[in-house]
């Protein structure tokens, strides 16, 4: 158990630190900084900046191919993916990059959790 709880600690938070590495890339990358500094689009729209925000969960779901014979997408349906879309969504209310439910963050290795910081409690 032991030794399980370890496993799901080290993939837990390799899944959040491939997230900052997504973030990282977009703050760095050469093209997107072109495009903060194109005239017309600051002229539309200033301090223009690309920004993502992601929203972590665990949980179970239930995958679905939906769609004709000429075009399928998988779909996932739950109220883990609805949550996890909730979540996502509050990265904006809150002005984060990148949010987590309980059940990403009581996976977290115990070094993990300490460069967390909670910034509000849902019921």
């Amino acid at each position: 158990n032991g030794l399980e709880k370890s496993r799901r600690a080290k993939i837990v938070d390799f899944a959040v630190l491939a997230f900052c590495k997504v973030l990282v890339a977009i703050n760095k990358s050469d093209v997107l900084a072109e495009y903060r500094e194109h005239p017309g689009l600051l002229m539309r729209m200033p301090n223009y900046r690309v920004r993502m925000g992601f929203g972590l969960h665990s949980g179970w779901a239930i995958e679905g191919a939906i769609g004709s014979e000429f075009k399928v997408d998988a779909s996932y349906l739950s109220p883990n993916v609805k949550l996890a879309r909730f979540v996502e969504a509050s990265t904006s209310i809150y002005d984060v990059s990148i949010l987590m439910s309980h059940a990403i963050f009581n996976h977290l290795s115990p070094p993990m959790r300490e460069l967390c910081r909670q910034v509000d409690h849902v019921l």
